[in-house]
C-alpha cells in the first residue's frame, strides 16, 4: 500500500495533471492496495448498509421490511448482482439505476403474479434476480448491453420499461420476452 501511496504522490509532483481524478480508472487505480475485506452484510442489516458502492439492502426489498431477505444466501446473490449493476451503471455513464424489482417472498410474488418459480424468490444459493432501469438512458441500449454482458437469464422487458437479470440453478444462459 505504501508503494501505492508513494507512485501517486511523485506522479502528482512531477506532474500534478496527470492524473485526472475524474476518469473511472482513476478511482480503482488509488484504491488498488487500500482495500480492506468488508464485513460480510447480513439480512438483518439496516437497509442502508451498502451492497456495492451504488446499492444498497434496502433497494432490493424496495424499501419495504416485508420484503427483506431472510437467509444469507440471498444477500450473497444479490452482492453478485448488484457487482454487475455497477457495470452498467458505469457503461452508461455513472447515471441512477432504479431497481423495480428485487427479492419477492412467496406470498408477495403470488400477489404481483409473479411465476411460481421466479428467480425473484432467491430460493437457493445462486438464484435471484433484479429488474432496474437507468434513469435518462435508452433502456434498449441497456438491455442490448446487458445482453452481451450478462452470461446468466435475461428477460426482455425493455418494451415494458425494464431490464431483468438474474440467475437459476447451475447458471444457464437463458433468454426470454416478457
Amino acid at each position: 500500500m505504501a508503494a501505492i501511496v508513494e507512485l501517486e504522490a511523485a506522479l502528482l509532483k512531477a506532474a500534478p495533471d496527470a492524473l485526472n481524478r475524474d476518469q473511472p480508472w482513476f478511482k480503482t487505480w488509488s484504491q488498488a492496495g487500500k482495500q480492506h475485506s468488508p464485513r460480510k452484510v447480513t439480512p438483518s442489516d439496516a437497509f442502508s448498509t451498502r451492497l456495492s458502492e451504488n446499492f444498497t439492502l434496502g433497494e432490493f426489498a424496495l424499501g419495504q421490511p416485508a420484503r427483506r431477505f431472510v437467509a444469507q444466501h440471498q444477500v450473497n446473490t444479490a452482492i453478485e448482482l448488484a457487482a454487475f449493476m455497477e457495470k452498467v451503471r458505469t457503461a452508461f455513464g455513472d447515471k441512477r439505476v432504479t431497481i423495480t424489482s428485487g427479492y419477492r417472498p412467496p406470498a408477495i410474488n403470488r400477489q404481483v403474479g409473479g411465476a411460481s418459480a421466479s428467480e425473484h424468490l432467491y430460493s437457493a444459493p445462486n438464484v435471484g434476480a433484479v429488474d432496474f432501469y437507468i434513469d435518462g438512458a435508452d433502456i434498449n441500449k441497456v438491455q442490448a448491453w446487458c445482453d452481451r454482458e450478462w452470461p446468466y437469464s435475461l428477460g426482455y422487458g425493455a418494451h415494458k420499461g425494464f431490464v431483468h437479470i438474474g440467475m437459476r440453478q447451475g447458471r444457464p444462459r437463458v433468454r426470454w420476452d416478457y
